[in-house]
């Protein structure tokens, strides 16, 4: 008996777990005291997924009533999922404000919604009792539904396939290609973006892929042969419940986005328009005079330098800069930086008072705002970790 009800509790939590995870961080990034626009955006598109998931607990709980009002709301809800996101890439990368003209993403999964409420409606409550238990799960002892309800049963499941896989696309290509172009704004300004840059959101985009498979093959199963088995429940539940915590963790930990991005470039803009009365001698600049500033002054070794600290240094404006190490140098303005960033941490290692000082010590003296990024970025230019390095 006791072994009977603790396989009920935890089949009972498996199928609840995703919805919790949902309202979980869409709570904590309502509440949270630096929450900003793409937070409070996120926070709402984690309810709207929590109705989803509300759709599947449903379903394993045997709520077949629900189930069969719910499931036409999980027919917008499913649908939503993939530019809703996307938009909240925008929110990140582009948009400073929502622009409500974008609601026109939505079309294709409000008018499947429409249509799918449509056939519940005019659809007797008899046939669509015989439709969900025989069905969807696939219980003895019912009678088939008529061919008109099949019917259009069938187009309606062959169009949400055909509409979830384009916007699978269509929101991972487009959202990499905002991710990417905003990134390399962000290395053209900073010599730091650590705490910046969107790189997990990306990873993101890819762990959406991952769980829009587990869907696909779970549904490709039926949805009727996790019923009642906890272990088998755990492999969607587990893996949807991860993907969506990791969502809210990351979105909460994202504190940077286009609107920080925007005011700091427009305090530097304001510092470029004092000094256009300069402009003759910013023709003059050469790669060289800027290798020179950056080594012999030591720049480097300010974790937050920025390109429009040079610029002011110059007496030029940051677009001209930028071309420079762009064009002349083939570089961005942040790995300009971390190349003599790294070059110092060599020297320092080969210096015979390098024993004197910690890895941590020779990084933060070499400019880098952390140690983990020192790690990652000498590996990625020696090819061997610093502390490897250090001993050869």
């Amino acid at each position: 008996m006791y072994k009977i009800l603790l396989n009920m509790l935890l089949y009972y939590i498996l199928s609840v777990m995703p919805l919790l995870i949902c309202l979980l961080w869409a709570i904590i990034l309502f509440r949270n005291s630096k929450t900003n626009l793409p937070k409070r955006y996120l926070a709402f598109f984690l309810l709207l997924s929590s109705l989803n998931y509300l759709v599947h607990a449903s379903f394993f709980n045997y709520a077949y009533r629900l189930f069969a009002f719910l499931d036409n709301i999980w027919i917008f809800t499913s649908l939503a999922g993939y530019p809703l996101y996307y938009y909240y890439i925008r929110l990140l990368t582009h948009d400073l404000k929502i622009n409500w003209q974008w609601s026109w993403i939505l079309i294709p999964s409000i008018a499947l919604s429409i249509y799918s409420f449509f056939i519940y409606f005019i659809t007797s409550p008899d046939d669509m009792q015989a439709y969900i238990h025989s069905i969807m799960y696939h219980e003895e002892g019912y009678a088939q539904p008529s061919h008109l309800l099949m019917n259009l049963q069938t187009f309606k499941d062959g169009a949400f396939k055909v509409i979830f896989l384009l916007q699978i696309i269509l929101s991972v290509s487009f959202g990499y290609k905002l991710i990417s172009q905003y990134n390399k704004r962000l290395k053209d300004f900073y010599s730091n973006t650590k705490g910046k840059d969107l790189n997990s959101i990306k990873w993101l985009l890819f762990a959406f892929m991952f769980a829009s498979i587990i869907s696909t093959i779970s549904s490709q199963i039926g949805k009727d042969f996790f019923i009642n088995k906890g272990a088998l429940l755990a492999i969607p539940s587990v893996t949807h419940s991860l993907f969506l915590f990791f969502i809210g963790y990351v979105g909460f930990h994202q504190t940077f986005s286009i609107a920080d991005f925007t005011n700091d470039l427009n305090n530097a803009d304001k510092t470029d328009e004092s000094e256009n009365e300069n402009s003759a001698l910013s023709q003059t600049i050469s790669k060289v005079q800027l290798n020179q500033l950056l080594e012999e002054k030591g720049l480097f070794k300010n974790p937050e330098l920025r390109i429009s600290d040079i610029a002011l240094m110059l007496g030029t404006n940051r677009t001209y800069i930028s071309r420079i190490i762009n064009e002349t140098m083939q570089i961005n303005f942040c790995d300009w930086v971390n190349s003599y960033r790294i070059t110092h941490a060599k020297k320092l290692m080969k210096s015979p008072y390098s024993n004197d000082l910690t890895l941590s010590e020779i990084s933060e003296k070499s400019g880098f705002k952390s140690v983990s990024t020192f790690y990652r970025l000498f590996k990625e230019k020696e090819g061997i970790p610093p502390g490897e390095y250090r001993k050869k």
